[in-house]
């Protein structure tokens, strides 16, 4: 999609902590990748590309263990960097949450830097407090605000109110991802194992993420999924709603079926969660994305 915002044109970007849908990219528009590390093997997603999401899955399936790791101020500053010497444009970028990662912080300092080279272009960085679909989904609305022609302070004031809103539900087949990820401890996560306990988890005000109960079976966790957004749920007919799912399809298409009999017939968006935060929750993660009244109540 092409558009043409006129002489407050600026970029919008984030990192690939979030799993932005396809489907919704738009021009001036681009991801920092970030790098995770399985089998051995570094994928940086620039001089290594990303693997196949299938294979990468396929991998953790088969007992290899995936990890992630702080990306480089220096990687950030060319990022920025780049964008501005091809475009001239100024930049706002949204970041994996601060409360889950450094990300945030080599952000800023790659800003300060690149305000001191190129004085007259300017970098606002906003801590997301999203993670994943949810920070995707985030940057779906700064791209539609943009679309109706906010300018780059606008937007950013419009995204520091609205990442309070955006609600996330979700929860993975196999705990001990949690685990590993220093989430959840041994113990629970070796016991929720043995008896095929689900964990339902939400992202609070913090940009944390907080476990708010565990299920007995994956269809009763999808069931949470559902009863958390009709609890939270201050959407309207235009807003977006989006699942992620970690290599599981078919739950996702069986999520989309419930939240559908919940609202009605919406526009649901239904995307792959890649493999940063694939690292961490494994395959099967599910996550359902939402407007919310806020992103503090811990109860559904």
């Amino acid at each position: 999609m092409c558009y043409v915002y006129g002489v407050n044109a600026y970029f919008i970007t984030t990192d690939t902590g979030a799993d932005f849908p396809p489907s919704h990219t738009e021009n001036d528009f681009s991801m920092l990748p970030l790098s995770y590390i399985i089998d051995g093997v570094d994928y940086d997603g620039r001089t290594r590309a990303y693997l196949p999401l299938g294979e990468f899955y396929a991998m953790l399936s088969s007992g290899k263990t995936a990890s992630t790791s702080m990306v480089p101020t220096a990687e950030v500053y060319d990022f920025f960097a780049d964008i501005i010497e091809r475009t001239g444009k100024d930049i706002l970028h949204i970041s994996f949450p601060a409360a889950m990662s450094g990300c945030f912080e080599a952000c800023k300092e790659a800003a300060e830097k690149i305000s001191a080279d190129y004085p007259e272009r300017r970098v606002v960085v906003i801590d997301g407090k999203c993670a994943s679909v949810g920070l995707g989904m985030l940057c779906m609305y700064a791209l539609r605000k943009r679309r109706e022609g906010a300018s780059l302070d606008e937007n950013a004031a419009y995204i520091s109110d609205l990442r309070d809103h955006i609600g996330h539900a979700f929860t993975v087949d196999n705990l001990m991802h949690l685990y590993r990820g220093g989430r959840l401890g041994r113990g629970s996560a070796v016991v929720g194992q043995v008896m095929n306990l689900k964990s339902v988890i939400m992202v609070d005000e913090r940009g944390a993420l907080v476990n708010i109960s565990s299920v007995m079976g994956r269809k009763k966790a999808l069931r949470a999924l559902v009863s958390k957004m009709k609890h939270d749920w201050a959407g309207g007919d235009d807003d977006y709603i989006v699942i992620g799912h970690g290599d599981c399809p078919a739950d996702a298409e069986t999520l989309k079926g419930m939240v559908e009999e919940a609202f009605g017939p919406r526009d649901i968006t239904v995307t792959d969660i890649g493999p940063i935060i694939g690292s961490h929750c494994g395959k099967g993660m599910l996550a359902l994305i939402y407007i919310a009244k806020n992103k503090t109540d811990r109860t559904f």
